[in-house]
């Protein structure tokens, strides 16, 4: 999961892109970089790291031109390497540059195709093929809409895209199945694209709408003669709409808007669908896991009409412990991020709510720290349906061994992590909550892009290496 975001026609268009990648942090703190694009020149500035690291006033002076692109990175392909963060570009007629969220299913079969071609990469990220097949078809046609088609037709997987054609203008391609978000925001005669709307909010944008699956987006510069650029938009190939489910559930901010329905309306949703499900239990306070279970917490505790506090107090300098890359930094940063507030939890009966449980190991660590505070019961509510299956779609989950429920019942979680009660929605629930055609394939395995056994074994070597 990455965040992306891409502004045409701003003089301050450096500036805007780094508060943009400010409000997308939650997707990726691995690292982050900006490309923008004068003439037929790209400026590049990226490293490892958060965004307010990455950068400072003196290297955002230097990205120069009225349009550019960021990421901010989450590893889920390719170590966390300088060489592998985004943006990348190449230097053909045209310069393009290109940033991506998501992951492609076939990177090894096109590497063979271009390697067989004599395109070479220079990165192990899998936007690089996406890069390298869209240059080599423009390059040949001078054709946007031919280039995009290439990479629709050949690419397999997530991908939401935006990108620079120097001399040019700004693009954006997602999928079509439009498995990762993207939205399209307008302020005055400047544009934007953005992985979530919240981005556009942060720096004075209007949402105008959804990217949509399968289509493809070039807003040219404005040439001498207008002072506004030139949009062109085409769905180049319809199929299954198939959104993420873990959007709305963990990934995406609160107060954004994906596919038209509001991510904090969804959780409120799901906490009325699981206060359901525990009417009748003796409950004396509802504790969220924060940050994420907050509003489906808080919506919880009102319909059953118990009191809701915040027993667990976050750090506020530790940043998601999901998206860190090691189990065994995520073990240790679990014990620094989360401090329990005794005259909350001593003696309690605790509805303590998350919005999913993936491999266990934090849930596990919670649920001790709530027994060491003296909780009376602990009823462990998790708003996500058990994760069974890997996502080979952006989630860093691509193995089913690391899946708690993948090889434990309920009960046996339940026993696993400590808790009196463990208490999941079911793949319908979320749907309801949701309201959208969704991606449910972690939970069973209905998977909108099939994989070979190759694919799969790609991934899982992948995920060994890093």
């Amino acid at each position: 999961m990455c965040g992306v975001i891409g502004i045409i026609n701003s003089e301050d268009v450096s500036l805007k892109l780094f508060y943009g990648l400010m409000s997308l942090q939650h997707r990726g703190q691995d690292a982050a970089g900006i490309a923008t694009t004068k003439d037929n020149e790209v400026y590049l500035h990226k490293n490892t790291g958060l965004v307010s690291d990455v950068f400072c006033h003196e290297d955002l002076s230097e990205l120069k031109g009225n349009m550019g692109i960021g990421h901010t990175r989450y590893s889920t392909v390719g170590v966390s390497s300088r060489s592998n963060t985004q943006p990348l570009y190449v230097n053909s007629t045209r310069k393009i540059a290109m940033a991506h969220n998501g992951n492609i299913t076939n990177y090894a079969e096109l590497q063979k195709i271009l390697t067989r071609k004599g395109i070479f990469f220079i990165s192990t990220v899998d936007v690089e093929p996406i890069l390298r097949m869209f240059a080599y078809k423009y390059e040949k046609t001078k054709d946007f809409f031919a280039a995009s088609d290439h990479v629709m037709q050949n690419v397999k997987g997530a991908y939401s895209i935006v990108g620079t054609i120097a001399g040019v203008g700004l693009f954006a391609i997602r999928d079509p199945n439009g498995i990762r978000p993207l939205c399209m925001g307008k302020n005055g005669d400047s544009y934007v694209f953005a992985s979530e709307s919240a981005a556009l909010q942060a720096i004075g944008y209007d949402f105008v709408r959804d990217v949509s699956p399968g289509e493809a987006i070039l807003i040219k510069n404005a040439g001498k003669d207008s002072a506004s650029p030139r949009i062109e938009q085409r769905i180049l190939t319809h199929r299954h709409r198939a959104h993420c489910m873990f959007e709305w559930v963990y990934f995406a901010s609160p107060q954004s808007m994906i596919e038209e329905r509001a991510v904090y309306k969804a959780r409120l949703s799901l906490g009325v669908i699981l206060a359901k499900k525990l009417k009748g239990e003796d409950i004396d306070v509802v504790v969220p896991i924060p940050d994420t279970s907050r509003s489906c917490a808080i919506k919880l505790a009102e319909v059953l009409g118990v009191k809701y506090r915040e027993g667990l107090i976050k750090h506020r300098y530790v940043g998601r412990t999901f998206i860190t890359p090691s189990q065994e930094s995520r073990k240790y940063l679990v014990n620094l991020k989360l401090n329990v507030i005794l005259s909350i939890i001593k003696g309690k009966n605790i509805c303590l709510v998350d919005d999913s449980i993936v491999r266990g190991t934090t849930s596990k660590k919670i649920v001790k720290k709530l027994r060491d505070a003296g909780a009376k019961r602990i009823i462990f509510v998790s708003s996500c349906p058990p994760i069974k299956y890997p996502c080979f779609y952006g989630i860093d989950m691509s193995t089913k061994e690391e899946l708690i429920a993948s090889r434990r019942s309920i009960d046996e979680i339940r026993r696993y992590i400590g808790a009196d009660k463990l208490v999941y929605t079911e793949i319908d629930d979320l749907k309801r909550a949701i309201r959208r055609d969704i991606c449910t394939a972690c939970l069973d395995k209905k998977y909108p892009i099939r994989l070979s056994g190759d694919q799969r074994l790609f991934f899982a070597d992948d995920k060994k290496n890093r």
